[in-house]
């Protein structure tokens, strides 16, 4: 019932000035003129973005069940459980669009960024390197590419991926803070120190970035530089049990433990990308 309610109220902003269905109307039939599904992808990605995934799920399942080969809905509903949480149901869809679609790349990419999501490295780079057959110079293709690699601990691997992305987007704030990333989980800290200081204060930054900073700075053993940072958008109390931990990683000099918390399984997160 909540859902269905905040459905609503976000049809009644976005078809403010239409004709809006009549009282008692349920949601089904919101898809049963011509122009629905055009209207009814917008409430769904109006919802993606709130954060709302399960309305957009709600969404794209009911067009799905109107046409089960939608290329566009099979794909928005894949990202959509990526960024929910739900690999596994991710997957079941993008091998889906697959069959329907073999030479589309979206499939590839979904399927390589859930196995990254499942902490499956060399099953991600398989798909990834069908994708790169697709296209080359696709920065998601080589930046996924460079994650599965980091992920298996080949990093020096990942970092010439990673300078091949840059050399099509230099500007690319995913990858050069994922090639930062990588010093970390070798152990460079003063390397990855560098590069995210280069990235924390930029305009385009992001909080991610500048707890990335802190991190990189408490696992170099600056302690007062990590909470520093730290305190720029997280409160005291978390900002000193942050700092335990990457003394912990620290003293036990564990990279494999590293690596698990910076590209391991998180709600919303596929890797690092």
């Amino acid at each position: 019932m909540y859902l269905r309610v905040l459905l609503l109220s976000v049809l009644a902003i976005l078809l403010m000035g239409c004709a809006l269905p009549g009282k008692g109307l349920q949601v089904q039939n919101l898809f049963d003129d011509g122009a629905a599904r055009e209207r009814a992808l917008k409430i769904a990605d109006v919802s993606v973005q709130s954060g709302n995934y399960l309305a957009a799920i709600e969404i794209y399942q009911k067009l799905l069940a109107r046409n089960k080969f939608d290329d566009e809905v099979l794909s928005a509903l894949g990202s959509t459980y990526l960024k929910a949480g739900a690999p596994i149901e991710a997957v079941s869809v993008f091998e889906n669009l697959e069959a329907t679609a073999p030479d589309d790349i979206r499939p590839l990419l979904g399927l390589g960024r859930a196995h990254l999501f499942l902490y499956r490295p060399e099953t991600a780079a398989l798909y990834f390197a069908r994708a790169e057959t697709l296209e080359p110079r696709n920065i998601d293709v080589l930046g996924g590419l460079a994650i599965a690699a980091d992920m298996a601990g080949n990093h020096e691997e990942a970092r010439k991926l990673y300078a091949a992305a840059l050399d099509v987007a230099p500007d690319d704030m995913r990858i050069r803070n994922n090639v930062a990333l990588s010093y970390l989980m070798e152990g460079e800290y003063d390397a990855a120190v560098t590069s995210l200081e280069a990235l924390a204060f930029a305009p385009q930054s992001s909080p991610q970035i500048r707890q990335n900073l802190a991190m990189a700075y408490g696992l170099a053993g600056d302690e007062a530089a990590s909470v520093r940072i730290a305190r720029l958008d997280l409160d005291p109390e978390t900002a000193n049990n942050n700092l335990k931990f990457y003394n912990l990683v620290r003293r036990m000099k564990d990279h494999n433990l590293l690596r698990r918390y910076l590209l391991g399984p998180r709600p919303g997160i596929a890797g690092a990308t």
